[in-house]
């Protein structure tokens, strides 16, 4: 098994009493968390709007298939056994 000295990304060696303000960042990118934020909200809005449009387009598509007079005899006449 590794030394824990070697898992280590920082110099601190226990996180008890360690003051942030002096040790400065402790993980990549400090600050940019809002603009992430950001980035994925508009992403995942995106996302949702496009999924809808592409479900809006299978169903219009499903409902004129469904309004074929073919399809509509058959399923009137598969009533009419029942």
């Amino acid at each position: 098994m590794p030394s824990m000295q070697f898992l280590s990304t920082t110099i601190v060696e226990t996180w008890k009493g360690a003051n942030l303000a002096e040790i400065g960042p402790i993980y990549p990118m400090v600050g940019s968390e809002f603009v992430l934020f950001i980035i994925g909200l508009v992403f995942w809005i995106a996302f949702h709007f496009k999924q809808a449009a592409i479900e809006r387009k299978e169903m219009a598509a499903d409902a004129e298939a469904a309004k074929s007079p073919e399809r509509l005899s058959r399923v009137f006449a598969d009533e009419a056994k029942h």
